[in-house]
């Protein structure tokens, strides 16, 4: 396993070198407008202004070279030059709504940088900038030097659906100014925020609807990637809860108070200085489809079991020291969490590390603990609906968020909004969580034990605000691995287990500790 972020800079270094060549086909066209002493300065000194702004960005330095290379595939250059002289009302349509692309482009780069975003792994770039590339490809076609068969991504959609309305009202900005254009920005604004919802209700009713399927497909996925043992080499063994109903709060009176509506980005804006505490990259392991992993048949099947039932479930998987450089544990993690990725399932994770020094008033131990809390904050914060009704019960308010001040004072702070956050979480929600053994220690003990059980508790019972029990409305799948045996996790989990296999006793048992009693892996059903 290799960190994520070399993967990706690697590609967006591939697409930079590509975006190189093209920047001659501006030039030529540009040369042609009405005074393009004053347009090719402005579009060059843009360019190189959103692309240094990009480049500690690698995702969002994909999202941009992968814009600019499908604009320049829609311009080309003729090989009649006199074809130039003749386009030039068509040239200078094309170039304003390259132009608002750009204004675009940097509008959201300012947007997601004041909410220090910019460095999410789950971030599609390209995708908030598609359909405006497509429509520029579309005003390209009437280049004259254009064949009219030029391969265009165009989608058909109902051009009153909310998606079309926004983009329409945001290409109505262009040409505009002063009033008329504060007017279509506002408008756009709404229009955006209403296809948000939309949006975000239809992929929840994917979740909900389709949560089966899609949790058998990312597991038919990683199980390709596993290579079964039959002999136990590590000792792992699976141990399991007897199912529980769910909790049903539905039926009481809660007294709410009054609500105040909060955007996501509102609540992303107010926690933004957790960023701070963690870094992005232990959120993702960069896994590589080539390497197999190795697990013994019990291991295979609890995590078949825990991933396709039907009710919530925990599963904690451990293992012995890894002798060598991969760490067999871990990569069961990164598998998991880089297929539940793909098949688009809303997943939580982070990888934790011990920091390289001490912060002041918190040791190594307690800073990693604060990085994968505050870490698990922000990304449930990131799959809050676009707007949230913040009460007494789910209080989202900033105050809540300036509280968490990066130390064990505020843990408690913490531990609310972790719990005050799943309540609002998506009808499907992966947790994975590598390495609690690493942050482990003493002071850290019964934090981590406060930690587990909320999660723990919310697999257990309806999110407040459900659908009045009928059925739980939060499937949620919490994945933990460690290496040897940190009690924390084990005696936490262990409250309610039911051993499921253990190894034979006429089998040695292995150097170094895995879990408690040669325990490798604890199942919790809900």
């Amino acid at each position: 396993m290799s960190r994520p972020r070399q993967r990706v800079f690697s590609d967006s270094m591939n697409l930079c070198d590509r975006l190189l060549p093209t920047v001659d086909t501006h030039a030529t066209l540009l040369s042609t407008l009405p005074d393009p002493m004053a347009y090719t300065p402005l579009f060059y000194g843009v360019l190189q202004s959103v692309i240094k702004a990009s480049s500690h960005y690698p995702r969002v330095m994909e999202g941009l070279a992968t814009a600019l290379l499908n604009i320049h595939d829609a311009l080309s250059r003729p090989s009649d030059p006199t074809l130039i002289s003749n386009a030039v009302p068509h040239i200078t349509k094309t170039y304003a709504l390259i132009f608002f692309f750009l204004t675009e482009f940097m509008d959201w780069y300012v947007r997601r940088s004041t909410c220090q975003l910019l460095n999410m792994h789950s971030q599609d770039v390209y995708s908030e900038f598609h359909h405006l590339v497509l429509y520029i490809q579309l005003q390209a076609r009437n280049l004259p030097w254009q064949h009219a068969t030029m391969d265009v991504d165009e989608e058909m959609e109902d051009p009153y659906s909310p998606r079309a309305l926004w983009e329409q009202s945001r290409l109505s900005q262009v040409g505009r100014r002063g009033k008329d254009r504060r007017i279509a920005a506002q408008n756009t604004i709404t229009r955006r925020l209403i296809w948000e919802i939309q949006q975000d209700a239809e992929e929840r009713t994917r979740y909900r609807e389709g949560r089966d399927r899609l949790l058998a497909e990312t597991l038919s996925s990683v199980r390709e990637q596993l290579q079964p043992v039959s002999e136990q080499s590590s000792g792992i063994v699976c141990i399991t809860t007897p199912p529980a109903p769910n909790i049903d709060t539905s039926s009481f009176e809660w007294s709410r108070g009054s609500k105040r509506r909060l955007g996501r980005l509102e609540i992303q804006s107010s926690s933004k200085h957790l960023q701070d505490f963690f870094d992005n990259d232990d959120q993702i392991c960069d896994y590589k489809p080539d390497v197999k992993v190795v697990a013994e048949g019990n291991i295979v099947a609890s995590l078949q079991q825990w991933a396709t039932s039907s009710r919530s479930q925990a599963l904690a998987v451990g293992g012995t020291q890894p002798t060598a450089s991969l760490d067999p544990v871990a990569l069961i993690s990164a598998c998991y969490a880089s297929f539940a990725r793909q098949a688009r399932l809303p997943v939580i994770s982070h990888f934790c590390t011990l920091p390289s020094q001490e912060a002041k008033g918190l040791n190594l131990h307690e800073r990693g603990l604060i990085a994968l809390t505050y870490s698990i904050i922000r990304q449930l914060i990131d799959w809050l609906p676009p707007v949230v009704d913040s009460d007494a019960v789910l209080d989202l308010s900033a105050e809540r968020f300036r509280q968490l001040d990066g130390t064990l004072a505020s843990w408690k702070a913490a531990l609310s909004l972790v719990d005050t956050l799943l309540q609002s979480a998506p009808p499907l929600l992966v947790f994975i969580i590598d390495g609690l053994d690493a942050i482990h220690n003493p002071s850290t003990d019964g934090a981590i034990r406060e930690l587990v059980r909320v999660l723990l508790t919310h697999t257990r019972r309806q999110p407040q605000g459900g659908l009045n029990g009928q059925g739980p409305t939060l499937l949620m799948k919490v994945l933990f691995t460690v290496t040897g045996g940190p009690s924390a996790l084990v005696e936490t989990m262990s409250e309610h287990t039911l051993i499921l296999g253990e190894s034979k006793p006429n089998q040695p048992t292995p150097s170094g500790s895995v879990l408690t009693s040669d325990l490798g892996a604890v199942m919790m059903n809900a």
